[in-house]
């Protein structure tokens, strides 16, 4: 191999060869096992995708970097950071375009894009791979010299927990999709032990089991992500190919292309999947396939990158169709300060019951400042209440008159005032002293 993109490929062949090999030992595992949600991006907020975006969530998790955030040695020198000693670099890829027309004259996609298209048939297209590399975050001083920003970057991948009614995890986004019907298939969960998708360009539709039958509700949506893959490969939608009979190569393929996309699609929305138990059986042959091939790893993950992409678009299209309870809990866990203004023009006061389905304690300082600020929610120290009762049970005891004890620093509403004073009348009537534990 000696392209620079030959190059890429066959790191992201070892890499992806690696991690197979992980699983092959416990396929009970998680693809990925670092919890937090938000696709691989650039330095500048720009998300990762296809190829790239599954290969740098591998080489997070195995440098165990702590967020998925990149940028080029050109990138760290204009915001005045430096690349740390002694780390390398890893090749990101992307398609670019030659386009000539007969006497070999070059012009850019733009110029093409505005031909007509009998001016274009006077035009060769040939796309190639161009590649570049990136360090992450992590390998550079970030941390040490802009420690505000480094952590800006950490909140953008915090991701509080949701739950629903029941307790168990809950996403908005894929429930109201199922509730309205709005997937490129319906979607029908049932009771029943038995998940899979039944083609059909017309007739095809999911059936899960009911997410109360799963264990935990991470496991109802991952299975629920792996069928909405295979259901993408339509001819209508992206036309992959199709495997026969069980177990053929082509049905090989498109089990890895569904696990994975369910792997990168959960982790982008905060979940992790493992590989199911009947797909175990195809390890041998996939990695088989990427030894004898590192092309293989391009083909597979350009098909992952395209369904990712579907499943994640079309659930972002459900925000509209959200309840002002729903709305809610999506504005706090993507961190969207300026959705939960608007709620808060629109007269919307949460309910006490619907914080407690929220784990704050992945809420960032500055998420927990504004849902104080805006509902008077965030998380507080409890105010101290009393009874009088309370009081006379606690030890040690001392005894204090009443003019003592108005002179203490102590906060205390009217109604534990009163009885205070009440008890210091019944007690001076009967001539015996107030007695106040402290």
């Amino acid at each position: 191999m000696d392209t620079a993109s030959d190059k890429a490929l066959q790191r992201f062949a070892e890499l992806m060869i690696e991690k197979i090999q992980q699983v092959e030992d416990n396929w009970q595992q998680p693809w990925f096992s670092t919890k937090g949600g938000g696709l691989p991006q650039n330095i500048d907020g720009r998300n990762y995708n296809g190829v790239n975006s599954f290969m740098l969530f591998l080489l997070t998790e195995k440098e165990q970097y702590g967020m998925p955030v990149y940028m080029t040695f050109m990138q760290a020198k204009e915001k005045g950071l430096n690349v740390l000693k002694g780390e390398h670099s890893f090749p990101v890829v992307y398609w670019n375009f030659s386009i000539k027309d007969k006497n070999g004259k070059k012009i850019t996609m733009d110029q093409y894009r505005h031909l007509s298209r009998e001016e274009q048939e006077n035009y060769k297209v040939t796309p190639y791979m161009k590649t570049y590399n990136v360090f992450n975050v992590n390998q550079t001083n970030l941390k040490e010299v802009k420690p505000e920003l480094y952590e800006q970057l950490e909140n953008r991948f915090k991701s509080p927990a949701l739950k629903d009614e029941k307790g168990m995890f809950a996403m908005p986004l894929l429930d109201v999709m199922i509730r309205e019907g709005k997937w490129v298939c319906p979607i029908l969960p049932k009771e029943g032990n038995q998940a899979y998708y039944a083609r059909g360009e017309k007739d095809g539709h999911i059936v899960v089991p009911l997410k109360g039958q799963f264990e935990d509700g991470e496991s109802f949506y991952a299975t629920l992500m792996h069928e909405m893959a295979h259901s993408t490969g339509e001819v209508h939608l992206l036309n992959r190919e199709k495997g026969v009979v069980f177990g053929d190569d082509k049905y090989a393929k498109e089990e890895l292309i569904a696990e994975l996309t369910a792997a990168t699609t959960g982790q982008a929305m905060g979940i992790t999947t493992s590989i199911r138990e009947e797909n175990a059986m195809y390890l041998k042959n996939w990695l088989a396939a990427l030894k004898e091939d590192p092309k293989f790893i391009y083909s597979i993950l350009s098909d992952v990158g395209k369904a990712s992409g579907m499943i994640q678009e079309r659930s972002q299209e459900m925000f509209s169709l959200l309840s002002q309870e729903e709305k809610f809990m999506v504005g706090v866990i993507q961190g969207n300060k300026e959705l939960l203004d608007d709620l808060k023009k629109e007269g919307f006061v949460p309910a006490p019951e619907l914080m407690e389905r929220i784990d704050s304690s992945h809420l960032t300082e500055g998420m927990k400042e504004h849902l104080d600020r805006q509902f008077g929610i965030a998380d507080k120290p409890e105010s101290v209440s009393f009874t009088l009762e309370d009081v006379m049970a606690s030890v040690p005891l001392r005894k204090m008159y009443m003019k003592d004890m108005m002179e203490l620093n102590l906060e205390i509403n009217d109604r534990t005032a009163n009885d205070w004073m009440e008890a210091y009348q019944e007690r001076k009537t009967m001539n015996n002293d107030f007695i106040l534990a402290l």
